[in-house]
């Protein structure tokens, strides 16, 4: 019977999974080269949709947590899923290295997501699960504001439907956009030259 053989130190590291802490960990001490140290397998395994929504969220004082939401947002977030920059990588990894203030490790959280059916314009969520949305993602927030939040979605979500019954063939992208640029006026003003 022979014995199984040992592996390599370099072997070990090729096995290993990526670990999404100590990735977190990476991108709040912003290293750069990071991912160019990790082997094949484990760079497969660094899924940028993933680690753009943990980056995001962090447990710190209120400065700390509003620098790494709107620094994600602008550095990251905002070019991250363009066509040519999805089929890179590691200019993502940059993108989300450039997001951190270089202060140290942080304790990052985890932020539900609404349903996709939502986002979709499949289905309209209602006012409570907006609130409960709203209170986990912002645990200080007071009943008023989370409901200020959900009715300000909600109308927003009934414009972006309205647009999606009218224009049938435009992309959920194309909505979003029209939306942004049109008022309630407007609707109106098209509503009523269609004679309804």
């Amino acid at each position: 019977m022979t014995k199984p053989s040992k592996l390599s130190a370099d072997e070990k590291f090729e096995r290993q999974d990526l670990d999404l802490f100590e990735t977190l960990s990476e991108l709040d001490k912003k290293n750069y080269s990071y991912l160019d140290k990790l082997s094949e397998e484990q760079r497969k395994k660094f899924l940028p949709f993933m680690m753009i929504h943990w980056m995001s969220q962090v447990k710190a004082n209120a400065t700390i947590e509003k620098y790494y939401v709107l620094s994600v947002d602008q550095n990251a977030n905002k070019y991250f899923f363009n066509d040519v920059i999805q089929r890179h990588p590691k200019l993502q990894w940059l993108m989300l290295c450039a997001s951190s203030p270089g202060l140290g490790k942080q304790f990052h959280k985890w932020v539900p997501h609404l349903s996709d059916k939502f986002s979709k314009l499949k289905d309209t969520p209602t006012k409570k699960e907006l609130k409960e949305y709203y209170e986990k993602i912002y645990t200080k927030i007071s009943k008023d504001d989370s409901e200020l939040l959900a009715t300000a979605y909600l109308e927003e979500h009934k414009k972006k439907t309205y647009l999606a019954k009218q224009f049938p063939d435009l992309k959920i992208s194309d909505i979003e956009t029209l939306s942004k640029l049109i008022t309630d006026e407007d609707i109106d003003q098209y509503e009523r030259n269609l004679g309804h």
